[in-house]
């Protein structure tokens, strides 16, 4: 019997699932426990909470409880100063509750927002609660804490702070405004949501696994990495960005496109819905993410999982594009100017570690290219041109940009082309990527596989992508009326045809979530079985799947206690040794105890199934036998099995290597192949085993002599019997007559 361990039912748990606590508030709270009990009575006050009569160890859940009213939150942030506003503009821009102090500061820093003032407000009202190695007072040892210690200063903002913060802009005078320009340039911002697309679907075929540290499988990273589609190179493009399949993987996980699979190591692919839910706003969530994105470096790429060292830029982009943002909406910025800025305001912004150690330093044009001209410009964030006549280049937000900082209205929709696809006969269908949308990318993500992305875009319509599109809800005929309603011309009828042939073949299978294959030694056995199964009323009957095989849905109604389990299997383990070799060599014995399902279609490929051995007591013996013959050698060649195909499948289901007697009759099944040689041997005895060491040492008689047989024998050849009869003579010695036979 086939039981998986995943549905047993005392895995359940009675009544309905408890929501976990929100990661961030238990940050936020845990922070506050570390505070010294004078500063928390202080902090609850200014938030006009209530006296909790003498109990100070329910001081940090009140405070976060205090803040978690929209109300109280809002009202706070309010009477903030500028500095504050604008820093706590910071945490809600990228969405993140929690800053290293380092990041923070250089983010403020060149902002030219004075960065302690900012920060000791926001502690002083309880907005951040800050996290160090030890106990401290966040106010009065504030020196301590943006000094040498800062580095190990985690900021916690409370959530329904970073719902009622907003963005803020600097209040300083902003770098100078570029002359005229030329030769603009604005990419369609729908280069990341293809290349997403694409990993949603790779993950969707096949999940990733995660090691304990979180790092990929390297044969999962690998596949990723070598696929044209994620890591090809991008069309439109000024500045390259480095680890491109990483980085797309590490945005799909950040917006939600794939997720980590319940109770397992993997990532998977979120359901078809999401696009629905999602794909209007895509490019606004990429955008948000990519300012949060702080494992990956527009220089150096995916951050090490060994590296001790945080990396500076992704604490700078949002305040790079605030800079922008701070600039008259038609004026451009060159990328020269705004580095002097910056140096201005923060001598050193440059660092490209997050450490005030390090004396080196990068160049803060390149700087700025490799975040303004690299993921900005791909995400449609920023457009770019050369200033007349000096040709130094420029850049300028776009409407999507102000929109993804809060700052602008939605940006206005595209210009809608339906007619942008062609579906040719051999299921390929080439897409212009000026018609498409995100929603419209969305929707054919799910039925259609992304095998180029660039000018012109490639989609391939298999079964696959199609039984996808089928599971994830689409009908035959939804999928052939978007593929009509956007193709320039009618469909072919084969691809039409095609479609409804393996939704078809789709159709006549049964899809069970969760089951138990229940497999008995004969059919016979299976036909008892159902005899002795109890009488069910609310519960699925068992479906024979088989002659031996038995589906059960639900495990609860199988009677264990009736039957005899041989073994069980859990199919998310690699295969086992569950074959023996009999020692005629050719004879296989299957162990039912340590087999599963699928070693009997190995073993029909190449061997016949005989019939099962009988206890004394009339009941099957837990093995199957298969034999191999010439008949079942023939019947595996013709179907493809090769020699080296068979060989693994010994290793890996025997432990050992491929029976002397199977290799001798794959030989015998080679064409053209030579007679074995056949001879009469002479055989030469003597009366002692020290006359044979004799005849074959001495120079006249041993080269006439062959192998050894035994102690006082050896073979002659045949060529040489008369040299060796003439040897002899010459030692006085005589040979008889090998042809005269006694009576």
């Amino acid at each position: 019997m086939t039981i998986d361990p995943a549905d047993d039912p005392s895995n359940e748990t009675s009544g309905p699932p408890i929501a976990p606590p929100d990661p961030p508030l238990i940050a936020y709270q845990t922070a506050l426990k570390r505070y010294d009990g004078a500063r928390l009575v202080e902090i609850h006050a200014a938030l006009g909470g209530a006296d909790l009569g003498g109990k100070p160890t329910r001081l940090p859940e009140a405070i976060a409880e205090r803040l978690s009213s929209s109300r109280v939150a809002e009202k706070l942030v309010s009477t903030l100063n500028h500095e504050s506003r604008v820093a706590l503009g910071l945490f809600a821009l990228t969405e993140k509750h929690a800053w290293p102090g380092l990041g923070l500061a250089l983010g403020l820093h060149i902002l030219g927002i004075p960065y302690a003032p900012a920060v000791r407000r926001l502690l002083e009202l309880g907005l951040i609660s800050a996290k160090v190695g030890e106990m401290f007072d966040p106010v009065v040892d504030y020196d301590r804490t943006i000094g040498s210690d800062l580095g190990i200063t985690i900021f916690n903002a409370h959530p329904a702070v970073l719902n009622a913060a907003r963005t803020v802009l600097p209040e300083s005078d902003p770098p100078p405004e570029a002359g005229p320009v030329r030769q603009v340039r604005e990419s369609d911002g729908l280069e990341p949501i293809l290349r997403l697309a694409a990993v949603w679907q790779r993950i969707e075929e096949a999940p990733i696994r995660q090691t304990q540290q979180g790092t990929f499988f390297k044969r999962d990273r690998e596949r990723l990495e070598d696929d044209p589609v994620l890591v090809g190179p991008i069309t439109d493009s000024i500045e390259p960005l480095p680890d491109m399949a990483l980085l797309w993987i590490a945005l799909a996980r950040s917006v939600g496109l794939i997720v980590p699979e319940p109770g397992s190591d993997r990532l998977v692919a979120a359901t078809p819905d999401f696009w629905g839910d999602n794909a209007v706003h895509l490019p606004q969530m990429i955008a948000t993410r990519w300012l949060a994105l702080r494992d990956w470096h527009e220089q150096a790429g995916m951050r090490s999982d060994t590296s001790p060292v945080d990396l500076s830029i992704p604490y700078i982009r949002a305040s790079v594009l605030l800079w922008l943002a701070r600039m008259p909406e038609e004026s451009w910025v060159a990328l020269e100017d705004l580095s002097n800025h910056l140096a201005t305001l923060a001598p050193g912004w440059n660092h490209p570690i997050l450490s005030s150690v390090t004396e080196a330093r990068v160049s803060g044009y390149d700087t700025l290219a490799a975040i303004l001209l690299g993921p900005a410009y791909q995400l449609g964030l920023v457009r770019s041109a050369e200033e007349t006549p000096s040709g130094r280049r420029v850049v300028q937000l776009t409407p999507l940009g102000r929109y993804s900082l809060a700052i602008g209205p939605p940006p206005p929709p595209r210009a809608s082309f339906d007619h942008f696809l062609f579906v040719q006969p051999n299921f390929e269908v080439i897409a212009y990527r000026q018609g498409l949308t995100p929603s419209l990318i969305g929707q054919f993500s799910r039925f259609a596989r992304w095998s180029q992305v660039g000018a012109a875009l490639e989609l391939k319509l298999t079964p696959e992508s199609v039984y996808r599109g089928l599971e994830g809800g689409l009908s035959t005929d939804a999928m052939l009326e978007r593929l009509s309603k956007h193709s320039s011309r009618p469909l072919p009828a084969g691809v039409a045809e095609a479609l409804r042939t393996w939704a078809s073949r789709r159709d006549r299978v049964t899809y069970y979530s969760s089951a138990t294959l229940v497999e008995f030694a004969t059919p016979e056995d299976m036909t008892a079985a159902l005899k002795l199964w109890p009488a069910l009323t609310d519960r699925v009957a068992p479906v024979p799947i088989s002659d031996r095989l038995l589906l059960v849905e639900d495990e609860a109604s199988i009677p264990f206690t009736r039957f005899r389990m041989a073994g069980s299997r859990d199919y998310r383990r690699p295969s086992e040794a569950c074959v023996d070799v009999e020692a005629d060599g050719v004879t296989l014995s299957l162990d039912l105890g340590r087999s599963d399902l699928l070693v009997d279609a190995e073993l029909v490929r190449f061997a016949d199934e005989q019939r099962l051995r009988s206890r004394p007591d009339g009941t099957s013996s837990p093995r199957r036998l298969f034999t191999v013959s010439p008949t079942s050698l023939a019947r595996a060649a013709e179907n493809g099995l090769t020699v080296a195909q068979m060989a693994r499948w010994f290793q890996q289901r025997t432990g050992s290597e491929m029976p002397s007697a199977i290799r001798l009759l794959l030989h015998a099944a080679t064409p053209g192949i030579e007679p074995f040689s056949t001879r009469r041997p002479i055989v030469l005895t003597v009366p002692s085993e020290e006359l044979l060491d004799g005849l074959l040492q001495h120079p006249s008689t041993g080269p006439h002599l062959g192998d050894r047989l035994g102690p006082t024998t050896a073979i002659v050849p045949d060529d040489d019997l008369e040299y060796l009869r003439k040897a002899l003579s010459d030692l006085g010695l005589k040979l008889g007559d090998p042809l005269k036979r006694s009576n």
